[in-house]
């Protein structure tokens, strides 16, 4: 039987599968070694949005994947202030809050979300409060099924952590058992032209990402993965 992987790391392929057709440049894809989903192979952060308003549906129904994201105990703890342009003053509120360089290019995006999670939980078995030190890894979740969400309908997100969350707890009233954590610019994928410079060439660049013999070990920390033979892994 053949081995799930050969002893060395294979070279990446820079179509995003081992045997996938050349994609759209504005596609970005990174160079991969396995096959992954589309949804995840063509996701990447844009800075250029387009002027052309989001889909209430699409919108919800990012919001719904979200609400469907595992988390420890069913605590879901994931919270979300949702900004639209010219409907209402969150957009405005969440704006003043990004970073200068964030404000740069972010005003182009027509959907700003800011993302939440409340720091504890009630614990089952001593009914009552108690820290919840996973909240972040689960608010993780429902923020990555937020984008493939918004990935499988043709929309675009880039997470931000360039923001002051205390000026967003005062802006938005949030309760002090909720941490802001990142914010997220959506919609639709504009033109790289209407950056600056600057950006522009960021924004025109290859993603790049570490090579899986980085960050998957073996036996033990810093051993990678493929000094192991997983054949026998495969007839155990």
């Amino acid at each position: 039987m053949t081995s799930l992987m050969s002893a060395t790391e294979p070279t990446p392929s820079p179509s995003g599968k081992l045997h996938q057709e050349q994609q759209p440049p504005r596609h970005k894809l990174v160079a991969t070694s396995y096959p992954a989903m589309a949804a995840i192979l063509e996701r990447w952060s844009p800075r250029s949005f387009a002027d052309r308003p989001v889909e209430p549906e699409k919108l919800l129904s990012m919001f719904e994947a979200a609400r469907l994201a595992p988390s420890a105990h069913n605590t879901q703890p994931a919270r979300f202030i949702v900004g639209c342009q010219g409907a209402g003053i969150g957009y405005d509120r969440l704006f003043r809050c990004l970073s200068t360089g964030n404000q740069l290019w972010a005003h182009s995006a027509r959907v700003l979300i800011l993302a939440a999670a409340i720091r504890t939980r009630l614990s089952q078995r001593e009914a009552e409060p108690v820290p919840y030190p996973h909240c972040m890894h689960d608010l993780g979740l429902a923020v990555m099924s937020l984008i493939l969400q918004a990935q499988s309908v043709g929309l675009f997100c880039h997470p931000m952590a360039g923001f002051d969350p205390e000026q967003a707890r005062r802006e938005f009233e949030i309760p002090p058992l909720f941490e802001p954590m990142v914010v997220i610019a959506a919609g639709y994928l504009g033109a790289p032209e209407s950056l600056p410079p600057d950006l522009r060439q960021r924004e025109e660049s290859p993603r790049t990402r570490r090579p899986l013999s980085e960050l998957v070990f073996g036996d033990t920390w810093g051993q990678s993965l493929w000094q192991l033979d997983l054949s026998e892994a495969e007839s155990a």
